[in-house]
């Protein structure tokens, strides 16, 4: 095997899709950034710009596919209170308002929203798992600072008021979510590999047949990739508190 190790983004997605994509427009960005009220950091913006605009951006199943979607959580809890507040306002009538003691919304409700921030923070969503569950996004502090590569954010509790820091920057988060669908998407056809018990990573890749020399492996977040120059495969692993991962796409995997 002649491996190279550590991928860029560009470079995977040159390997698994070729060049024939196409990005939104900055006239599209510059929309979106006035209904959010802020500027998109510029390595997302720089993924928008070159990938945004056809079926490359699909590859990454979690991202919001039209931009009209982004948006921060505090409107989405706006939404969420429209359709709460007769019913908050119905506890107050008949005195029953203690069965909402422990709801967020309810406490959020009742504030200002530039309150707000002691219940919980602003956050640019840019992606949702395809239940609807779990959103990620930046911080909406970080942007209004004018940081051009923050830390992303998940959600937590299937809630728009708690989250927990999930990656430091743009590119291992956007890696991470292209390695993840092509799991999801095409796990049947690929080799791939799940230990739930941590192991040696240069194990783990055993299983699926590939010799890599895991000190020049460098796990990003939560990934980390190495193209197999002779065979022409890519390796994607997974590194989680409760799982390890590794899988290997080839292009014909993808078709």
């Amino acid at each position: 095997m002649a491996i190279k190790y550590n991928l860029s983004l560009h470079e995977l997605m040159d390997f698994l899709y070729g060049q024939d994509y196409e990005g939104f427009t900055e006239q599209e960005i510059q929309a979106v950034e006035h209904k959010i009220g802020v500027k998109l950091p510029t390595a997302y913006r720089n993924f928008l710009l070159k990938y945004g605009e056809n079926t490359i951006y699909n590859a990454f199943n979690d991202l919001f596919n039209s931009l009209e979607d982004i948006h921060t959580s505090y409107q989405i809890i706006d939404d969420i209170l429209a359709g709460l507040e007769e019913d908050f306002k119905e506890s107050i009538r008949t005195g029953n308002q203690e069965e909402y003691a422990d709801n967020p919304y309810f406490t959020l409700w009742q504030l200002p929203k530039e309150e707000w921030h002691t219940i919980t923070q602003n956050y640019v969503l840019i992606a949702c798992d395809p239940e609807g569950i779990i959103y990620e996004g930046y911080l909406l502090a970080d942007l209004l600072d004018g940081n051009p590569d923050p830390p992303l954010y998940l959600s937590c509790d299937d809630d728009f008021i708690e989250y927990k820091r999930w990656s430091d920057s743009t590119e291992p988060f956007l890696t991470e979510m292209l390695g993840e669908s092509i799991f999801d998407k095409y796990h049947h056809s690929i080799d791939c590999y799940d230990r739930k018990k941590h192991i040696p990573i240069k194990e783990l890749f055993s299983h699926i047949d590939a010799d890599i020399d895991d000190s020049q492996l460098n796990v990003n977040g939560h990934i980390a990739t190495c193209f197999d120059t002779v065979s022409e495969k890519v390796y994607f692993y997974f590194e989680y508190k409760t799982f390890q991962r590794v899988l290997c796409v080839c292009k014909a995997d993808l078709h």
